[in-house]
């Protein structure tokens, strides 16, 4: 199999991912005689794959075509360019075919069966007690490295589903706010690893907590929240999962046998450990009684920072007459019980009453934190109560 002579001057971008590492390179791609040849912007040769054995994973009709140099390969290479496509398409007949085997197929089915019962033993016994046990054990400078690494992860799906990859937010003044937010609610709290709380650029209303004390809110939700004591609340929660530990041991479970002993040794920067992590996170796993330690965390925190817990119940109001029942909204925080027990839980949590209370952070800084992640500032008022 050979290319035609006229791709033989053609190039394009792509992005190659080498199966142990969740960072790409960017890359140009090229035709050689028998072999589809990937370059980094340098001229370096990373890799010649073999046009008769490229396969492409997903569908013809996809804009952005992922290729594997043969079937099970873990490198990866994403091109989407059109005149490239077509002409892999064209020199690669066997481009979407799928190996099968057809021999011992009622032998297989047989062991199928045990090899499901198996499976279901693991992942709903096994691993959830293993993750719950070894969780503690994980070095906090690995939880650190992963949740790192799983937000980079996060960033890199938001960009290849919107094509454009959404920042971390930096504006000074907002950080500034935020961080005095989370030192309200946390100083007191004695981890393993600094607290580390910021906001990516996305109208998504969702907040999350990821391995290694960080905790990383959406732009929509600052947005959706009237005031600072309702985000307050919201980020009391995430607090109580990173001191609950809850994101390192859903990170185990999603991560496998082989991610568990990769977390313990300090080799777990493939590729694939970092996606069910982070897809773990975006699927909002944790089990009720998870979600219910970290509302009651949050309560604890609210109340020894002598702020309410009504606005944080007032938050899961307005979501739930909004969008209903954790219908693809809010769905970390949504998830488990449902919106309208959890607004009752808060309220009922509340300490404070109708006494008066220090904001959580000044009008001011509601107004820089409301826009962290613009260059102009949008005038918002404080409802909260200013004590006396």
């Amino acid at each position: 199999m050979t290319a035609s002579k006229e791709y033989a001057m053609l190039e394009s971008a792509g992005r190659y991912f080498d199966g142990e590492s969740a960072q790409p390179t960017e890359v140009m791609v090229s035709f050689g005689e028998r072999s589809l040849t990937i370059k980094t912007y340098k001229d370096v040769a990373i890799a010649h794959w073999p046009l008769a054995s490229l396969r492409a994973v997903g569908l013809r009709k996809d804009s952005t075509i992922q290729l594997v140099p043969y079937t099970d390969s873990d490198e990866r290479l994403m091109i989407s360019d059109a005149r490239m496509l077509q002409a892999i398409q064209k020199v690669c007949p066997g481009l979407y075919q799928r190996k099968v085997d057809h021999s011992g197929i009622r032998r297989a089915a047989v062991w199928a069966c045990g090899a499901v019962l198996s499976l279901m033993l693991i992942v709903f016994v096994l691993m959830p007690a293993l993750a719950s046990q070894l969780a503690v054990l994980i070095p906090p400078e690995r939880e650190q490295q992963l949740g790192d690494a799983v937000i980079d992860q996060m960033q890199t799906v938001f960009e290849l589903a919107t094509g454009e990859r959404p920042l971390i937010c930096d504006h000074a003044e907002g950080q500034a706010a935020l961080d005095r937010m989370t030192e309200r609610l946390a100083a007191d709290l004695e981890l393993p690893y600094p607290l580390r709380v910021g906001v990516i650029d996305h109208s998504m209303i969702n907040a999350f907590a990821v391995p290694g004390g960080r905790v990383m809110f959406m732009e929509g939700l600052i947005k959706a929240a009237d005031t600072p004591e309702e985000m307050a609340g919201v980020l009391a929660h995430e607090i109580g999962h990173v001191v609950n530990r809850d994101p390192t041991r859903e990170a185990l479970r999603a991560a496998g046998t082989a991610g568990i002993f990769g977390l313990l040794l300090g080799d777990f920067f493939g590729a694939g450990v970092a996606v069910a992590v982070g897809e773990a996170v975006m699927k909002a796993s944790y089990q009720r009684e998870a979600e219910t330690k970290a509302d009651d965390t949050a309560y604890a925190l609210l109340a020894g920072a002598d702020l309410p817990s009504k606005p944080f119940a007032k938050f899961f109001q307005k979501m739930k007459e909004e969008y209903g029942e954790a219908e693809g909204v809010l769905e970390l925080i949504a998830s488990h019980p449902g919106l309208g027990i959890r607004a009752d839980r808060a309220a009922a949590a509340d300490r404070i009453g109708d006494q008066a209370f220090e904001p959580v952070i000044t009008d001011q800084e509601w107004v820089a934190l409301r826009g962290i992640c613009q260059s102009g500032l949008p005038a918002v008022r404080h409802q909260g109560k200013l004590k006396n």
